[in-house]
């Protein structure tokens, strides 16, 4: 499971490091992420089985002859590339990902249960400036889950 909030700069080949609370393997082990656009501006981080998982329910769930089913399949799935993790614990990000998500130099990652999400530091202070105030309200919801 993946907590956490860090904060972090892009080097200049666009990598970032993945903190080493969010790893799975010890530097220099083999690592393989999935790397794609998230919802709100941020990318998402998939381990790869994760990803499998992901997919797999996706592609059993959508309907290839519902135009929204082919439109998310398509914007959630095309620009998803697989990365490997450095012998430094960094992992490159393509400069379209980048660019769709507002990334420059600072940036803040999310532990998100089942994947990390990377954020433009910008992008992430407005989002939680906007969302904080209706926390308590969001949070209300949980008793219609049973807790």
């Amino acid at each position: 499971m993946f907590i956490g909030e860090y904060w972090h700069t892009f080097d200049e080949k666009g990598r970032i490091a993945i903190p080493a609370k969010l790893r799975y393997s010890k530097v220099g082990e083999d690592e393989y992420w999935v790397v794609t656009k998230g919802f709100d501006r941020c990318l998402f981080l998939y381990p790869k089985h994760e990803w499998e998982r992901i997919v797999k329910m996706i592609n059993e769930r959508l309907s290839f002859t519902k135009k929204e089913d082919r439109s998310f399949l398509r914007m959630f799935v095309s620009p998803a590339t697989e990365q490997a993790v450095d012998r430094q614990g960094r992992i490159a990000i393509s400069q379209s990902l980048r660019e769709y998500a507002g990334i420059q130099k600072e940036v803040v990652t999310l532990g998100a249960v089942n994947r990390i999400e990377v954020w433009s530091e910008e992008n992430w202070k407005s989002y939680k400036e906007e969302n904080e105030k209706s926390f308590d309200l969001i949070g209300e919801r949980l008793e219609d889950l049973g807790l």
